[in-house]
């Protein structure tokens, strides 16, 4: 199974990678790792990183909160707005 790192960043860091995507012509869903590690070069100290993991980001997540983690789910927002 692959290894995949976990950051954590503020929600404000994260509206910059996603916005330096829109401009780089990239559409939802698409990856974010270019913008990502340009942003990470500048922001060195509000990017933070946290370790690796085998598991997928929602079983990660699931796991978090059985354990008392507050954790935003961005993706898990989008699809409850949807159904609204």
């Amino acid at each position: 199974m692959d290894k995949k790192a976990i950051w954590t960043m503020d929600i404000n860091t994260y509206i910059e990678i996603v916005e330096l995507a829109q401009a780089h012509g990239k559409k939802q869903g698409e990856n974010l790792q270019e913008e990502f590690e340009e942003v990470l070069s500048r922001k060195q100290n509000q990017i933070k990183f946290l370790g690796v993991t085998d598991q997928d980001k929602d079983l990660l997540i699931g796991n978090l909160r059985e354990n008392g983690v507050k954790i935003m789910d961005l993706d898990e927002i989008e699809r409850q707005n949807k159904l609204k």
